[in-house]
């Protein structure tokens, strides 16, 4: 079955990763700002997690052809490591931010 308007949806499909991209680099940003600890070991966490926030951003003009060249054909391939890749860096930013906030905490 073919899509009515292979265009627009996956149109939104890629707006909204490159969002959640965008969101998720400024939340790292933020975990560089304000979550305490030794200013060097923050910073570094930080750079390692704007990695694959600048990897998300990089590939979104190839998902997006991706998503429309699959919406035209008739079928819908997922990109699965985009949505481990996200799941990944919030869990770890989550652990570090805690991890860092309690060390920070008890001293």
């Amino acid at each position: 079955m073919r899509h009515d308007d292979p265009g627009l949806q996956p149109e939104r499909t890629s707006l909204a990763w490159l969002r959640t991209a965008v969101v998720l680099g400024v939340i790292v940003l933020g975990f560089m700002r304000f979550v305490p600890g030794p200013d060097l070991v923050v910073a570094i966490t930080g750079l390692v997690f704007l990695i694959p926030v600048l990897v998300l951003l990089l590939t979104a003009r190839e998902g997006h052809r991706r998503r429309v060249r699959g919406f035209v054909a008739g079928r819908v391939d997922g990109l699965w490591w985009r949505n481990a890749v996200l799941t990944g860096v919030v869990v770890a930013l989550a652990l570090a931010s805690v991890t860092l906030i309690a060390v920070h905490a008890v001293s």
